[in-house]
């Protein structure tokens, strides 16, 4: 089973491909190479801070996972969808493609073939919660109900695919946004594994349509903002998490398995 992997080049893309690879035949990563370094324009810039401490989990979480074990084709950022790389990549001939940490992806990718088993891992509950950074907002409405991963097949939209299933973590006293957030790749990456095997097995892939729900929320970058950041920090002081772990989890329609 020749399996493609659509991702990017930090520490936890190349975690996610290192696992992957351990259970597909063959495999062939696309990494989109974009700079990872964060430098503070000043000592109190809030965006580099949140992601050197994002980095330093990811490094804690994801040890060894230094580079990629796998053939790899590096791309610059943004230039996967390009005639080229389509080219190339329709020439791999992939029974399956997974999707994690790229950019959209439009045509002519779009048309890759297999039919039905192009896959992504969003990082967050589609169809309550969609866009950038859908794993932090949460923190900061106080949902935590909704911070997870959604195993989604690929359209032409952001986020709106057909779902094959959804990943929560086990959130505990004491977790930030950045260690659940490693704990929700750990295990989307578990249910990523489970879908290579369904394919080598010759399963058909669930495809469930999202449904409509109230009040769903979309996100893009230009929203974290200093005040959406000192919030985040305001909850956390005020005890969010512990709270959320010591009740029950609200109840919100998940789909659990991929077949």
């Amino acid at each position: 089973m020749k399996l493609l992997l659509l991702t990017g080049n930090d520490i936890r893309h190349r975690y996610v491909a290192n696992e992957l690879g351990k259970v597909a035949d063959e495999m062939l990563i696309v990494s989109e190479c974009k700079s990872i370094a964060y430098k503070p324009e000043s000592p109190d810039d809030f965006q580099a801070k949140h992601f050197l401490e994002r980095r330093a989990t990811e490094a804690s979480f994801f040890e060894g996972n230094d580079s990629f074990l796998y053939p790899t084709l590096p791309v610059v950022h943004r230039e996967a969808n390009s005639e080229n790389i389509y080219q190339n990549l329709k020439k791999y001939n992939p029974d399956l493609v997974l999707v994690y940490g790229s950019s959209i992806i439009r045509e002519p990718l779009l048309s890759l073939p297999p039919k039905g088993r192009f896959v992504n891992m969003h990082l967050g509950i589609s169809p309550y919660y969609r866009g950038s950074g859908t794993n932090f907002w949460p923190f900061v409405n106080d949902e935590l109900e909704y911070v997870g991963a959604t195993l989604l097949h690929i359209d032409a939209g952001v986020d709106t695919g057909d779902i094959l299933a959804h990943v929560i973590p086990d959130i505990k006293a004491g977790d930030s946004v950045h260690t659940v957030g490693c704990k929700v790749i750990r295990s989307g990456t578990e249910k990523l594994k489970e879908i290579v095997a369904a394919v080598k097995a010759g399963k058909t892939l669930n495809r469930v349509k999202q449904w409509k729900c109230e009040n769903p929320k979309y996100y893009r970058k230009k929203d974290f903002t200093e005040d959406i950041y000192l919030k985040y920090h305001e909850n956390m002081k005020a005890g969010m998490v512990e709270k959320f772990a010591s009740l029950s989890r609200p109840e919100i329609r998940l789909i659990e398995t991929i077949v």
